[in-house]
């Protein structure tokens, strides 16, 4: 999923997928309880997946699942083992 919103700080990255977190820069009073994204984070990793975020503030996100199907999950942007 990609946004044009404001983006998320790299310190707000680290947190973004605990449970009950919110980027400060986008909280406000209609927003939900900040499970959502710990959520999407248990189900992937349950699956022997990750979730993927690129941002950089002022410029959007970009929030990418990935479960592998029939095969362990390889990152093709980290280097062999």
């Amino acid at each position: 999923m990609r946004d044009t919103g404001p983006g998320i700080s790299k310190e707000e990255q680290e947190r973004i997928f605990n449970r009950f977190a919110h980027a400060k820069s986008q909280r406000r009073a209609s927003d939900g309880m900040g499970l959502g994204l710990a959520l999407v984070k248990a189900i992937a990793e349950g699956h022997n997946g990750r979730v993927r975020l690129l941002s950089a503030e002022g410029q959007g996100s970009t929030f990418t699942i990935i479960i592998p199907i029939d095969q362990p999950y390889t990152d093709p942007e980290e280097p062999s083992r």
